[in-house]
């Protein structure tokens, strides 16, 4: 065999991917769906800029008065692949990070498959439909975290089955690696999953019990050393989760939430009929079919969760495949009836002794693993089907082609029946209007039509094999790729650029009006419906109005330090007293611009209330804005949330003379006088401030463990003031206060993770000399 002919499925492969986001790297187009425009957009411009000025972002200072980017994680700050934006222009930079979840998915496929002992070709098939299939291609164009966590899963387990088999330091370094970066990428729950899987195929691929022990052993050594690879992103992940409302266990509603109907899960078969296709619908008709008639909380996160019937078809097949092939179809199966979550309850099942699996929200995810495994078992399958025993060929051919005559058919009745269908799925509905039923039904009949046709061509496809005899299995990749064109070629939405980089109208008025933002003023944009923009799409007109509504994070976009709080791990101390006391915390952190959505209240209620129109009819009102440090006369403590809640609630109280302060540092009380305080800022990192004290220097910033205060070079505690501030306690003199951010856990983290490296780079050395000192024996004549 040549070497191009061995190379062929490698170049095949690359070939489809190219074709399949080519149209993506129009310069005039960016990816805006869901929080792909409304929050990571903006998160990674601003790590893209602060890279280009020479600082490396550990503090995002433009939303929710600051907030840690290596505590929210999903921003995944230490990832390689935030390198891309220093080599790139932004938006091309934006969209490499995008792709780059399924180009290791379908690299990682394909080497997994060839360790299962697949052909290059039946390899390949793994690759496209795992690559493209639609659960990842939905979270490429929707959530950064969960595309790269997804796609970098079975180059993980590729990593810790390669050290499994033969170890060395090596091996185990890049095991580690490939582990820790699904952790980098934003994902722990993905690290957790490919943690499980290697795990279980480590155990099942020992000869004995002692066998399989000794290979979970080996799996929980690349554990630990991801652990300590990932400790720089996970200790202020952790020590930020845990002051979040993520730390609280699960209620009913939160485990609905993307959760997949049961029903839903006929959408990996059949595309369109059980996606959440919101374009699908006229604009004056917000709801999905899905969401009509299948969804138990929301509407789905991933469009669709499709993975084709030639995938399923050569995956079916591999259960004649032996131990290795059933296996890999019961486990996608388990997987697939997780991901409905309280609706089967199998998901309790799995992650019941799995530790901290309490903290990881949407079973919908797990629709990932399941594609995973099911286009591993399609390998399988397609070697025996495409390149085995004619029966073999012959039998899937009669499947196929069963298939394709039952979707035809029900493509007949279906149409054939119409009316009286719809009429009869009206009552089931959710709004209970025939728009719906007749939306759904339309979806289901091509939904049928792109299932037949592609288990036609299946049939086709095994008739050559059993026909002619030949191999096929090149065909048998091109039937994958054409299922991942037909049902997922739609789902990378895109939209002008200038829609999500601006310039913003509200933006514009408040910049000439007040000046630049940062440093300056700050905005609050409260929750609720913007203006709704005319004559775009279906799906983009949310984001663009959302955008020039400067909701979070568009304010960060349009270079305005914002207030309200939209990330991973929200708060709740910070969420709460803001809700509760809006305007005593838009005196404290120095808000210009409070703005209302334009439902809000009328013209009566406006006026009473200070708001006026502005733009595309949102409700303004400007606040005077004070300096952002200064000194109360009067602090004290509170010893608990609740307390602190109370008494920052508590009427006439004045933010600017008096503070509640928290933490085991802080002093009962504080006595001093109020006054002002000069405030300079060098980076984001880093403040200074000179006061006069005694009393409490408060600095409108919002409050993280991770900021350390000095007073002229000697160590103070920052202590949480009035639930969301910094506030450090003065001495009874002129001094100047040195603040800094350090995540905490990040230098320890830091440490471990060098330490590990060290050891694992020593170990590789000794190997090394010790390899170079073995004399090979001499063999005599």
């Amino acid at each position: 065999m040549t070497r191009l002919q061995k190379s062929a499925p490698a170049l095949f492969g690359a070939l489809l991917f190219a074709a399949f986001f080519l149209s993506l790297f129009d310069p005039a187009v960016q990816l805006y769906y869901r929080d792909t425009g409304r929050l990571y957009y903006a998160v990674k411009l601003y790590i893209a800029q602060q890279l280009h000025a020479g600082y490396f972002p550990l503090w995002d200072r433009m939303t929710e008065c600051g907030v840690s980017l290596l505590g929210q994680l999903t921003p995944g700050l230490l990832h390689p692949a935030t390198l891309l934006y220093l080599i790139f222009p932004f938006d091309v930079a934006f969209k490499l990070n995008h792709i780059l979840g399924s180009a290791l998915a379908g690299v990682g496929a394909f080497r997994l498959a060839r360790r299962l002992g697949a052909s290059s070709w039946a390899a390949l098939c793994a690759a496209v439909a795992y690559g493209g299939c639609g659960y990842l291609i939905s979270v490429t164009g929707s959530n950064l975290p969960y595309a790269l966590g997804a796609g970098s899963v079975p180059l993980a387990i590729d990593g810790v089955l390669g050290f499994v088999e033969k170890p060395g330091a090596l091996r185990l370094a890049w095991a580690g690696a490939a582990v820790a970066l699904i952790a980098l990428a934003g994902e722990p729950q993905s690290m957790l999953i490919a943690g499980m899987i290697a795990g279980a195929w480590a155990a099942l691929s020992g000869s004995s019990v002692k066998g399989a022990v000794r290979n979970l052993g080996l799996t929980a050594c690349c554990g630990a050393l991801a652990l300590c690879l990932a400790a720089p992103a996970i200790g202020p992940a952790v020590t930020e989760l845990r002051r979040s409302n993520r730390d609280l266990p699960l209620s009913l509603a939160e485990r609905q939430v993307f959760a997949n109907s049961p029903s839903r899960l006929l959408g990996l078969l059949v595309p369109r009929a059980f996606d959440d296709a919101v374009e699908a619908q006229e604009r004056s008709e917000p709801l999905t079919p899905y969401y009509e008639y299948f969804a138990t909380g929301t509407t789905a996160f991933a469009d669709t969760i499709v993975l084709g019937a030639p995938a399923l078809l050569f995956a079916a097949a591999a259960l004649w495949t032996g131990r290795r092939g059933k296996l890999l179809v019961a486990g996608a199966a388990l997987f697939a009836l997780s991901s409905a979550g309280d609706a089967l309850g199998i998901d309790r099942v799995v992650f019941g002794a799995v530790p901290l699996a309490r903290i990881f929200r949407y079973t919908e995810k797990l629709s990932a693993p399941a594609s995973l495994l099911f286009a591993l078992a399609a390998a399988l399958g397609a070697d025996l089907t495409l390149a085995g025993s004619r029966r073999a060929a012959r039998t899937l051919f009669v499947a196929a082609l069963g298939l394709a005559c039952l979707c035809g058919a029900a493509y007949l009745i279906v149409g054939w029946r119409l009316d009286a269908l719809a009429a009869a799925l009206v009552p089931w509905g959710r709004s209970h209007t025939p728009r719906m039923a007749y939306g759904f039904l339309g979806q289901l009949r091509a939904g049928l039509l792109d299932t037949g046709g592609l288990s036609l061509a299946v049939a086709t496809v095994a008739a050559l094999r059993w026909v002619r005899g030949r191999e096929v299995l090149p065909l048998g990749s091109v039937c994958c790729a054409a299922a991942v064109f037909a049902s997922c070629g739609g789902l990378l939405y895109t939209a002008p650029v200038r829609f999500l980089r601006g310039p913003f109208d509200l933006a514009e008025k408040f910049v000439s009006r007040a000046g630049p933002s940062p440093g300056r003023w700050r905005l609050f944009v409260n929750e609720g419906i913007p203006a709704i923009l005319g004559g775009l799409d279906t799906r983009f007109t949310t984001t663009a109005s959302i955008a020039e509504a400067l909701k979070p994070q568009f304010d960060s976009v349009a270079n305005i330090e914002g207030m309200a709080a939209y990330f991973s791990a929200s708060d709740p101390d910070y969420v709460a007293p803001i809700q509760a006391v809006p305007e005593r915390y838009f005196d404290l952190f120095g808000v210009r611009f409070a703005v209302e959505m334009p439902d809000q209240f009328n013209e009566r209620t406006a006026a009473e209330r200070g708001f006026r129109r502005m733009g595309l009819g949102y409700w303004v009102r400007e606040y005077p804005v004070r300096p952002r440090a200064f000194v109360v006369g009067i602090a004290r403590r509170a010893a608990s949330g609740a307390e602190a809640m109370a008494l920052v609630t508590t009427p006439g109280v004045d933010f600017r003379r008096e503070a509640v302060i928290r933490g085991d540092e802080a002093p009962t009380r504080v006595r001093g006088a109020a006054g002002p305080a000069r405030l300079e800022r060098g980076s984001p990192e880093r403040m200074r401030i000179r006061a006069t004290g005694p009393g409490l220097l408060v600095v409108a910033e919002h409050f993280d463990p991770g900021w350390r205060a000095s007073i002229d070079g000697a160590d103070a505690p920052v202590l949480e003031t009035d639930l969301a501030a910094l506030g450090v306690v003065l001495p009874d003199r002129a001094v100047t206060v040195d603040l800094r951010f350090e995540p905490r856990g990040f230098r320890a983290g830091l440490w471990l993770a060098l330490v590990a490296a060290a050891a694992l780079a020593a170990a590789a050395v000794r190997a090394k000399m010790m390899t170079k000192s073995v004399t090979p024996p001499t063999i005599g004549v």
